[in-house]
């Protein structure tokens, strides 16, 4: 008798498709071959905005397959639609207002896309990760345990990744990842800047991280993250950039966890350093009648040659089900340029609805 054993790996920066993934893990188990999706409805209203206050709809739908052709290797592919745009058409936020809306890109809505189609592999003993294909960097550089999940938790995008990670559009790239033990670990990529395999050897994004997983403040748990990155200017190819970043997360008590990022940047021809900053709080059950909800609270700052801007973000998590949650979500605009306008952005409120479906 034949006996095999699977070990089951987190894939998806973002918490609820991660979920999803380790559930079908463990189906392909006996069937080898699993599906599965998750789908997201947001509204969001403008107030106290220079233009008529308005209400923005968005969705996106995300239906993914996963296959394992072998005991240490797995193939993953997700295709995604969305339709409808988020607020910064009014807005034009630094920030940007609605991660999900933006997927494919400023603009880029009302089609569907191969998000990502790669090749996992794990080598020696499960020390070392090889994934190979369309990816999305952020799944495996600067991750954060508090805020990198825009289908669940914040949706702001700087408070989903570091805005000088300057991460390119999901395309032809390569992620290493050499993990020797529970507590260090390191990783190296590169990406096509601009989605075309013809520049993958020549003009790359390049990223290095360094993580130390440790047991703090009375053995709770943390995650301390430092990485570097050269890349390139999507729109520009012959534009080089820099940036190097912290992210970290912190359990402070039992259902309290606290983070914080940093970054500091520069692309060619630009006048000065580019620098962002954030933190904020996630507390996971807020109320013992719903042990799977969480909140969250955070502030964002960047300044850079588009010009500065500060934003506060708080939201709800509530699960109706186990496959059904509505997030209640308010973001505060304190001041910022509007990138469309060339006006200012002063104390513009934000709130915002959101449910998500997994199935």
């Amino acid at each position: 008798e034949e006996r095999a054993t699977f070990k089951k790996i987190a894939f998806s920066r973002r918490e609820s498709l991660s979920e999803k993934i380790e559930a079908a893990i463990a189906e392909a188990e006996t069937k080898k071959v699993a599906v599965g999706g998750s789908a997201r409805g947001i509204l969001q209203q403008v107030i106290h905005s220079r233009k008529d206050d308005k209400l923005f709809g968005e969705g996106s739908l995300d239906l993914f397959f996963l296959a394992r052709s072998m005991i240490s290797t797995v193939f993953f592919a997700d295709l995604e639609a969305i339709g409808g745009s988020g607020p910064d058409e009014v807005v034009g936020s630094l920030s940007r207002l609605n991660t999900d809306a933006e997927t494919f890109g400023i603009g880029v809505t009302d089609q569907v896309k191969v998000r990502e189609a790669w090749l996992h592999m794990s080598l020696l003993g499960d020390q070392v990760k090889v994934v190979t294909g369309k990816l999305d960097l952020t799944n495996y550089f600067d991750r954060n345990g508090v805020a990198n999940d825009e289908t669940a938790k914040f949706l702001n995008t700087a408070l989903v990744n570091n805005p000088l990670l300057a991460q390119p559009p999901n395309g032809p790239g390569l992620a290493v990842r050499y993990e020797p033990g529970k507590e260090i670990g390191a990783g190296i990529g590169i990406q096509s800047p601009n989605n075309s395999g013809s520049t993958v050897a020549e003009k790359v994004y390049a990223i290095f991280e360094v993580d130390y997983h440790t047991h703090l403040l009375y053995a709770r748990e943390g995650n301390y993250r430092f990485w570097g990155r050269i890349g390139r200017d999507a729109d520009d190819l012959d534009q080089e950039s820099w940036g190097i970043g912290i992210s970290l997360d912190q359990q402070m008590s039992s259902n309290i966890t606290a983070f914080a990022r940093a970054g500091i940047g520069r692309t060619e021809d630009e006048s000065r350093d580019a620098h962002a900053l954030s933190a904020g709080l996630e507390i996971v059950s807020p109320f013992k009648a719903s042990k799977k909800d969480r909140a969250g609270f955070a502030f964002s700052r960047q300044i850079g040659d588009d010009g500065s801007e500060s934003i506060g973000e708080g939201y709800y998590n509530h699960f109706l089900t186990d496959n059904i949650a509505v997030s209640f979500d308010l973001q505060w605009l304190f001041s910022g340029k509007n990138q469309i306008t060339g006006k200012k952005n002063e104390d513009l409120v934000i709130p915002g609805f959101r449910t998500t479906v997994n199935f």
